[in-house]
């Protein structure tokens, strides 16, 4: 019976239908747990973090994916340990944490080599090729990697496997911009593609390909057969895609018909909300109205360009607030736009705003002799140009400064990386809210962020008071750092402060309720200890910290009792002489072993200072 209820869960999941998907999944764990059975119980976890996974609840997968792992190991199922390896790359590799997802796949690649697992050998090695696909840099160990897969294609004979192998190979070469190879492997793919999604994206790209060879007759001929394959099957956002490249096609040579192109796939992408394309036709409108002489249309068009890429510049940032209205990311939103790009964006926008000031003088040279009226509007416009791309600058700067510490932020823009750096002691707090998810399936997603919205925002001004720096937040939970990015000594000290006050806010709800506004009870934790600070990534990059001290602050916080503030003993050393705390004893932490933890009671009276500590207390 758990066998065919995990089995059940899997087929509902697939025709998309998670609740219920999950109803079985769940039925199955627990029916497992009474029966001990822990080969089901491993299934059973794996197929819950599955439907989070499509969820896009990526803590609860990790913690499930986590449970399964444990399990399988357990009981020794090497099969079921390579599989969790290899998703929880994919999780990491969702996030944007290429370098944990390399460790994980290739961790599921040495194990499915030991049992000689040809389909999970090739699974992981399309999924290492994929993470180093991303960077310029690694195209060719992408290729390696994807090379490394001929010996297993012919024993496998599986067309969805040859299918990614082929399409992987492609776009690296797209990449390189080796086109007519490129091309060689888009083309194979034609006969294998097995689902409608494969085969037409096989056909987007073997139209980029002859349009950038310089065939156009065969990339108009692959193009339209890309459009008429998607609206046959209501394949919205490749529809949006085709008649952008169709418009590209026709740029240069037919601008009216561009026009007609770019017009569809700006309808149909209005409706849709996809910002990212938006962004590619509104690009190419203005282009295209430029080459017919229409400035006017081709200027509104590149101001609605610029407004796209503003958009897209703080989806990153407003989701790290509003996670739940996108079922609660973390930091994803994937691989479009990034940080690093924005000054080199400040500078190209900067380059052509001059370009169209010239447009502007030479137009208005030409009308001043017919209509006074004309220039004086067009002097008009070209001022108003000037003061929205100064505008966008002085945003885009700010919004720089309020994602990233300011000496962070001034080391990205002079060099356009930052160095990592260690600082050999800093405090790190977590917190989450009790019975979060329950809320989250129960209440509206609109009063939910209100509330969330508002608790972060309260615990915001709390950091700014003790001058602590905020890291992130993920969902329900905050974390947040003392001691960087400049190295201090009174850290253990305000972050307790700061943790008082965390709580103090929570209590003040449940005794003066606000309308919409959810009281929670929040649970924190707080360690002491070294750790690496930077800026990972090239794109959707932000500030984080690494190291053991934060894995230890994080299980102190899931250890620890809602409204209670726990503390390790690195921390309680610190702080001893000056709060009075409650021993726990050693406490079993998962992956640590014991460990001593500690409550924090309140402040001590200090009459007569003696130590250090209570001196600067």
């Amino acid at each position: 019976m758990v066998r065919t209820l995990n089995e059940l869960s899997v087929e509902i999941l697939y025709e998309e239908n998670i609740p219920e998907s999950l109803k079985y999944s769940k039925w199955a764990l627990k029916l497992a747990d009474s029966l001990d059975y822990d080969k089901g119980k491993a299934y059973a976890q794996k197929n819950i973090g599955l439907a989070k996974y499509y969820q896009g609840e990526y803590i609860e997968v990790m913690d499930y994916w986590t449970q399964s792992l444990q399990t399988f190991e357990e009981i020794k199922d090497t099969l079921g340990i390579a599989n969790m390896v290899n998703n929880l790359g994919a999780v990491y590799y969702s996030q944007g944490s290429n370098t944990r997802a390399i460790e994980y796949y290739l961790r599921s690649l040495r194990i499915s080599e030991k049992i000689k697992d040809t389909l999970r050998i090739a699974t992981a090695l399309i999924n290492i090729a994929g993470v180093y696909s991303d960077t310029p840099k690694d195209y060719d160990i992408a290729l390696q990697y994807y090379n490394q897969l001929n010996p297993y294609l012919g024993p496998l004979n599986d067309p969805q496997v040859r299918t990614y192998y082929l399409m992987g190979i492609g776009e690296v070469y797209f990449k390189k911009q080796n086109f007519s190879e490129a091309l060689k492997y888009y083309q194979e793919v034609l006969p294998l593609a097995q689902n409608v999604s494969d085969q037409t994206e096989s056909l987007l790209q073997l139209g980029k390909l002859e349009f950038q060879i310089g065939d156009t007759e065969k990339a108009i001929k692959f193009l339209e057969q890309a459009k008429l394959g998607a609206e046959e099957n209501n394949q919205q956002l490749q529809i949006v895609q085709a008649f952008t490249e169709l418009g590209k096609v026709y740029e240069n040579n037919n601008s009216s018909k561009a026009l007609k192109m770019y017009k569809e796939a700006e309808t149909l992408a209005k409706q849709m909300g996809v910002k990212f394309e938006l962004k590619d036709i509104y690009k190419g409108l203005s282009k295209a109205y430029a080459n017919q002489g229409e400035y006017s249309s081709a200027f509104i068009y590149q101001g609605l360009l610029l407004a796209t890429k503003d958009s897209l510049f703080n989806i990153e940032t407003d989701d790290k607030i509003r996670g739940l209205q996108f079922d609660f990311d973390l930091q994803k939103k994937e691989d479009e736009i990034g940080m690093l790009e924005q000054e080199a964006e400040i500078s190209e926008l900067q380059a052509k705003r001059q370009k169209y000031v010239i447009y502007g003088t030479i137009i208005s040279l030409i009308l001043v002799f017919v209509m006074a009226v004309g220039a004086y509007s067009r002097y008009k416009y070209v001022k108003k140009t000037n003061r929205i791309i100064a505008e966008e600058k002085d945003r885009s700067e700010k919004l720089l400064l309020n994602i990233l510490p300011e000496e962070t932020a001034q080391e990205l823009k002079q060099n356009g990386k930052v160095a990592a750096k260690r600082f050999e002691s800093v405090t790190i707090l977590f917190s989450d809210f009790k019975g979060f998810t329950s809320y989250a399936q129960n209440l509206s997603p609109e009063i939910l962020v209100k509330s969330v919205d508002y608790y972060f925002s309260r615990f915001d001004e709390i950091m700014d008071k003790y001058d602590l720096e905020k890291i992130k937040t993920v969902g329900d939970a905050y974390m947040c750092a003392g001691g960087l990015p400049f190295p201090t000594t009174d850290h253990p000290f305000k972050m307790v402060e700061a943790a008082f006050e965390m709580v103090a806010v929570m209590e003040e709800i449940k005794r003066h309720p606000k309308e919409d506004i959810v009281p929670f009870d929040v649970r924190i934790g707080i360690n002491t200890g070294p750790v690496v600070a930077g800026v990972v990534g090239l794109n959707k990059f932000a500030y984080d910290i690494w190291g053991d001290a934060v894995n230890v602050a994080s299980r102190m916080e899931s250890l620890s009792e809602p409204g209670r503030i726990n503390i390790s003993e690195n921390t309680y050393q610190r702080i001893k002489d000056v709060y009075e705390c409650e021993s726990r004893g050693k406490v079993m932490v998962k992956n640590k072993g014991e460990m001593e933890m500690y409550y924090v009671s309140k402040r001590k009276i200090i009459r007569h200072a003696k130590s250090k500590e209570e001196v600067n207390a």
